[in-house]
């Protein structure tokens, strides 16, 4: 892997986040801050005398839940969105998988979430998209009579996700392609 030779610093307003624009259109455009989740490899220990452990690499990864804290707007739209997409999450679970497949008018449990992350042209030049997200809480609201004009009310909503994949910008073509190649001998190719 070589250098960069890009040594511009990542700006922390330069992120763009797009959930499912056709089931969710406030919630992107609300979104005020957001917590890309960290990523932990299991190790496995290994006993070795006079040791208490080595530790070898795992096998797994498990991913945090990622965060975001959305503005809430007058109408309460985007809260509104968040809460009917937990509470038809749970309501699916009385339908068989049948029944959703043919029922197109609902919005699938699960989306992909998108992160863009903005160049200092805000131009986007990489994308972390998480695969299969689904919301798992909501904070709390405070509504304060000694709050000022000039503050907002804000919500955090909290998703986990199956895994996610980076993508980097082709400087040629202008696409997004994976970033992770499978470097050494996968087990069953040979």
């Amino acid at each position: 892997m070589a250098l960069t030779t890009n040594f511009n610093y990542l700006q922390p307003t330069g992120f763009k986040l797009v959930i499912d624009r056709t089931n969710y259109p406030n919630l992107d455009y609300f979104v005020q801050d957001f917590t890309h989740a960290g990523v932990i490899m299991n190790s496995a220990d290994l006993a070795f005398r006079k040791v208490a452990a080595v530790p070898m690499p795992g096998d797994k990864l498990t991913y945090n839940e990622m965060l975001a804290n959305i503005i809430l707007d007058e109408d309460m739209k985007s809260y509104t969105e968040m809460h009917d997409w937990m509470r038809r999450v749970l309501d699916q679970d009385n339908v068989n998988p049948t029944q959703r497949f043919q029922n197109a008018a609902l919005p699938p449990s699960s989306a992909d979430i998108t992160l863009s992350i903005l160049n200092s042209s805000n131009q986007p030049i990489v994308r972390i998209k998480y695969r299969d997200a689904i919301p798992v809480a909501l904070t709390d609201i405070q509504f304060q009579t000694t709050g000022g004009g000039d503050s907002f009310l804000t919500f955090g909503a909290s998703f986990r996700f199956t895994y996610f994949d980076i993508l980097k910008k082709n400087p040629t073509t202008g696409a997004f392609t994976e970033s992770f190649t499978v470097t050494g001998n996968v087990v069953g190719n040979r």
